[in-house]
């Protein structure tokens, strides 16, 4: 068999063919050395689009390679400090999050309507493992939406049924098979996963996890050190525009995916809030299609049960064993508007009926667009 080790991101690409033939320069003045990724002011500015002069530039402080990502001495004035610290100037923050050059794109030759998701299908996907007693393991997922945060549900930082003996400690991007070490499908090859651990959890200050509602289930998780972004790593994009932000999408397909349970479990007619039960989950990640419901139809729907549905909520599924389960929560219920071409992360898996798929009950997320303020509230360099 064939083995490629890793592809490199289109943004690396683009810096190694601009750097080729350049000789590697040290660093002046206390200015270190460090991935471009890590030099913020420079690292938006190209997320945002490369211009000529901005490659003149990134030749002139070319300073080396770390594997396949370029380095470079980074100015002060572009985000690093001379000790290595980052700079506490302002900027909008919509400028910390990739723009659609970069986000909500992975390759297009996919097996529609397939259940197993290809090896470089939705590369914003991201594990959270906690760390418990006797071991460890993953028991929520969540999307990375920038090199540097994740988002997730707040119940799966803060919950009821999260124990108080775990600890949220890390998460992994680049997975698709947990019971691998190297995910190949013939000749393609993921290359190592990305294991960062966690700097902060921000789960939303209106969070109660005792609310049977689950109103304000969206938290975001800030990393200790940026995602390096290739094939099978990127971040999705999120519903920035006031068209985007306010629209409730009804009619429309969207996908959620997981590594969450392959089966249904539970009786009929209760409702789903926790984490999975360990060994219950998927070792590959999963997909489906589901239909967004109107809010309307789902309150009317979870006034069975007492329950709530606000417009700060969305709702899909309904469909008989097309559903997002336990194992999914925080992960993204996603996909593709006519306004935008990219994969845009609209909801945020929150809680749904028991057996998952319950034919008339859709799953209930987290509205992302009601949200975008408190994000991007919360985002820094």
């Amino acid at each position: 068999m064939k083995f490629t080790y890793m592809k490199i991101a289109a943004v690396s690409l683009i810096l190694v063919i601009s750097l080729s033939g350049t000789v590697a320069q040290r660093c002046n003045g206390g200015v270190q050395c460090i991935l471009l990724s890590e030099c913020t002011g420079l690292f938006h500015q190209l997320q945002q689009g490369n211009t000529p002069q901005l490659t003149r530039l990134l030749r002139t402080l070319h300073c080396g390679f770390e594997y396949d990502n370029p380095k470079i001495c980074c100015p002060p004035e572009f985000g690093a400090e001379p000790s290595g610290g980052i700079s506490s100037r302002n900027e909008d923050p919509v400028s910390l999050l990739p723009g659609y050059n970069v986000c909500g794109i992975q390759n297009e030759d996919k097996i529609v309507g397939g259940t197993q998701a290809d090896i470089d299908e939705h590369p914003w996907m991201v594990l959270l493992r906690y760390d418990k007693p006797n071991g460890w393991g993953f028991y929520c997922g969540g999307v990375l939406i920038s090199s540097r945060y994740v988002m997730t549900a707040a119940h799966c930082v803060k919950g009821d049924d999260l124990p108080t003996n775990w600890r949220l400690s890390q998460v992994r991007l680049g997975e698709w098979n947990t019971s691998s070490s190297v995910d190949c499908v013939g000749d393609d090859c993921s290359g190592p996963v990305q294991d960062i651990s966690i700097e902060q959890t921000i789960a939303h200050e209106g969070y109660d996890p005792s609310d049977k509602d689950q109103q304000n289930d969206i938290a975001l998780l800030r990393l200790s050190r940026n995602a390096q972004f290739n094939d099978f790593v990127k971040p999705i994009c999120l519903p920035i525009s006031n068209e985007l932000r306010h629209s409730g999408f009804v009619g429309y397909d969207m996908e959620v995916a997981g590594w969450g349970k392959t089966e249904s479990q539970g009786e009929c007619g209760a409702l789903r809030d926790s984490l999975p039960e360990s060994g219950s989950e998927s070792d590959v990640k999963l997909k489906v299609r589901v239909p967004v419901v109107s809010t309307n139809d789902c309150a009317r729907v979870f006034s069975r049960v007492s329950r709530e549905i606000t417009n700060n909520q969305m709702c899909a599924g309904g469909v008989s064993g097309q559903d997002s389960c336990r194992g999914d929560s925080g992960g993204p219920l996603m996909g593709k508007v006519a306004q935008v071409s990219n994969w845009i992360a609209f909801g945020v898996v929150s809680y749904g009926p028991s057996p998952c798929g319950t034919p008339g009950w859709p799953g209930v997320y987290t509205r992302v667009g009601a949200y975008m303020d408190w994000i991007l509230s919360k985002l820094r360099p």
